[in-house]
């Protein structure tokens, strides 16, 4: 009686914890023969045209780019495919997402 409640239990913590890590993946691009896409989610505009040209100029044929939420904003993270010198490259044509906060620092005339 206490072992299927405890597998139960088990279960319903590990699909939550999948469930969060799913969440924290803003987008996933592919490179497939050279070129770049979208898998998942939206990346900034021009990262994708700008991960064209580095799987190109580096004769990339396969691997994965994942955009991960983190407190520090979105970070890069590489599959196995993806030499370890290509992927500053990468971060070089990457432009984080403005928050959103306003154009700063003018006080209001009046």
């Amino acid at each position: 009686m206490v072992l299927p409640l405890i597998l139960m239990v088990s279960i319903l913590l590990l699909g939550l914890a999948l469930l969060l890590w799913h969440a924290r993946t803003a987008f996933v691009i592919t490179l497939e023969k050279g070129g770049a896409r979208t898998l998942r989610g939206t990346p900034p505009p021009g990262f994708l045209r700008g991960c064209d040209e580095v799987a190109r100029m580096y004769r990339l044929t396969q691997g994965r780019i994942s955009g991960v939420r983190t407190a520090q904003g979105v970070q890069l993270r590489f599959s196995r495919e993806i030499p370890a010198h290509a992927h500053q490259p990468f971060r070089n044509v990457w432009t984080p997402p403005t928050d959103g906060g306003g154009g700063g620092g003018h006080r209001a005339a009046g």
